[in-house]
Parts: C-alpha cells; structure tokens; sequence
C-alpha cells in the first residue's frame, strides 16, 4: 500500500460527501413539498390522437397512462392536461423463403406528448418510443393475438417511459 492511499481515500470521502447533498429521491417530495404521486395523480390524459385504424393502440396507451399517474381508483381535481399523439408501423423482421410471408414482425410505437398547465401554457413535452416483437404465425387468430400483445406491450413501456419523464420533470422543477 502506498503512502497517498490514505490520503487518496480521504479525498474521496470528502468528494462523495460534498456530492451526497446533490441526489433527490425520485418519488419523495418535489420542489414545492407536494407528495409527487399527488402531481402525478392531478394530470388528466386526454385522448390519444392516432391514425385511422391504430386506435386501439391509443386506448391502450391511454389507459397505461391513467393507471400510472393515478392507479388509486380515488377521483382527484386535474391541474394538467396531457394530449398524446400516437402512431405506430410495423416492420417485417424474417421472412419465410419457402412461402415468402414475414413470419415475425417488429411493431414501432411513437408517441409525442405535451404538458400543460391550468391555464394552457406548455409545461413539458417529448417523445418516447417502444418496440416490440411478434411472431405472425400462420393460424389467422394466433397472429391477431401476437400482434394485439405487442400493442399492448409497446403502450405499457411508452407509458411508463413518459410517467418517469414527468415525474423527474416534476421532482425537479419548482
């Protein structure tokens, strides 16, 4: 051991505690003393605007959302409005040489959001987006329920991305 270990150690300690003041628990309190979830639960997600014939994709979207930010089942006063505008594609992924059918598919969800406050002004916005794989299986009822699972795991990780983006926004931010 040499002899700038100790100091070397102490060095850091001092730069770890200095630092330690810096970190704010994500789901304590905000900046203003709200409990977070309160925030969270005061935003009111509108509809999802989608594309003619990927509206079960926003519904899904939207009631990841609801249950996200407010799973309480308590009716709380909204001070937010969140609008999303969602889309998704679907990407064939392999494709069977014999029969020439895509036998799994990627399915792509894009979701543009926006935050604003009681009186219309743009608090926050962003983008998230989500992938999801699925097997198209040559069974007509199979495929439709593969491809329902992945609409339903894209919506729940989209959700989730945009719940962790407003609750850092809002953990943050006075």
């Amino acid at each position: 051991m040499s002899r700038r270990a100790p100091r070397n150690l102490a060095l850091l300690g001092a730069l770890t505690l200095a630092l330690a003041g810096c970190f704010r628990p994500l789901y304590g309190p905000t900046a203003t003393g709200e409990k977070l979830q309160d925030v969270l639960a005061a935003i009111d997600v509108e509809m999802a605007v989608t594309p003619p014939g990927q509206e079960r994709f926003g519904h899904y979207l939207r009631s990841e959302l609801i249950f996200d930010l407010d799973g309480s089942g308590k009716p709380s006063p909204k001070r937010y409005k969140l609008s999303l505008d969602a889309a998704e594609t679907i990407q064939p992924v392999s494709v069977d040489m014999l029969t020439g059918r895509a036998d799994q598919a990627m399915l792509n969800g894009t979701v543009k959001f926006v935050l604003k406050d009681a009186t219309g002004k743009t608090v926050f916005a962003g983008l998230a987006r989500a992938d999801a794989s699925y097997q198209r299986d040559e069974q007509r009822f199979a495929a439709v329920r593969a491809a329902r699972n992945a609409d339903m795991r894209v919506a729940a990780q989209i959700a989730d991305d945009i719940k962790q983006r407003l609750a850092a926004y809002f953990a943050t931010s006075p």
